[in-house]
């Protein structure tokens, strides 16, 4: 074959790839090597407003065009970038975890919206179905993104922190208080209380008569081993301020939940934390703690390789002006 019309076939064809009835293909985003082309952007923002133009046509207000394309820039910049840190970091994702997490989607998003998941994969994300390419990319960045959280911190590390602190406090004494009360709706009700116990009656029987405390009106009124600040402050004041031990509040106490008839039973020296609660407690806060950090971690280790990136030219992003706000329901 001639060289010359090999060539020149060559040309045509690269030209065909970067345009379109001659107009040169705009690259609106990169991170590497992968684009986001305005073509690509436009459908993408397109499927997004058919999605919102039910709510829409119902009169309720919705992003514009402008707020939707910088939304899935964001996201196509960051979708890329974490994958290229998993990457680097020798994070593997395996297509039996995306598989995995598609068949989750496959489940989960038709029990929270009612809709299918190919609907929100278009709507949502603008993407053009539940079995694109384009969508299995994105997959595969939902798991690296929580890979690369995992690995920048680790369960075990936060437990080990948090254990620490809440043993620390089981070796911590502070003041604590057995108490009893009976809460009533009105000042008048609370002082016909003391009119009766100023008669004699009992307090535990009239706890379990007329206390709307129902954690404790059972058991006479009584709570024991109450640490400063576990009761609103107006208690806590007559708790640890006023009464003695053997006392009983000789006017009713307001509070949020009404009028009060409080008797101070004892103070004791006694652990910040029982050791029947560090446990307890420990689970409790590794639970809560864990996804804030990971969090955290990850969008600061995002934020410096954008930066990064910026600097060594690996990234194109468009500047986009400061989001239109929604008015406050």
């Amino acid at each position: 074959m001639n060289s010359r019309i090999l060539i020149a076939g060559v040309l045509i064809a690269l030209l065909a790839l970067v345009s379109c009835a001659g107009t040169p293909v705009q690259v609106v985003a990169r991170v590497g090597d992968v684009t986001l082309t305005r073509q690509e952007l436009d459908q993408r923002i397109e499927r997004i407003e058919q999605g919102f133009a039910v709510q829409a046509a119902q009169g309720a207000q919705v992003p514009g065009r402008a707020d939707i394309e910088r939304d899935v820039v964001e996201r196509f910049i960051d979708q890329y970038l974490i994958l290229d840190l998993a990457r680097a970091r020798g994070i593997a994702i395996e297509d039996a975890e995306v598989n995995d997490q598609l068949e989750l989607y496959r489940v989960q998003i038709p029990q929270a919206t009612g809709g299918s998941l190919d609907d929100a994969v278009k709507n949502q994300l603008g993407l053009p179905g539940e079995t694109s390419t384009e969508f299995r990319q994105f997959v595969m960045y939902i798991v690296a993104t929580e890979k690369l959280s995992e690995n920048l911190v680790t369960e075990d590390a936060v437990r080990a922190r948090i254990t620490d602190e809440v043993m620390a406090q089981t070796r911590e004494t502070v003041q604590r208080a057995d108490v009893a009360h009976i809460l009533v709706a009105t000042e008048e009700e609370a002082r016909d209380v003391l009119a009766r116990l100023d008669a004699g009656e009992e307090f535990g029987a009239l706890a379990a008569e007329l206390s709307q405390d129902p954690g404790s009106a059972q058991n006479g009124g009584v709570y024991e081993g109450i640490g400063p600040g576990e009761f609103v402050p107006e208690f806590d004041e007559y708790m640890f301020g006023r009464l003695q031990p053997g006392e009983t509040t000789s006017e009713p106490v307001q509070t949020q939940f009404g009028f009060h008839i409080i008797r101070l039973i004892a103070l004791n020296n006694g652990p910040m934390v029982s050791e029947a609660d560090a446990a307890m407690m420990i689970e409790q806060r590794v639970a809560q703690e864990i996804q804030f950090e990971r969090q955290a971690a990850l969008q600061q280790l995002v934020d410096d390789e954008r930066a990064r990136a910026v600097q060594e030219n690996r990234i194109e992003q468009p500047t986009y002006p400061t989001p239109t706000p929604f008015p406050v329901p």
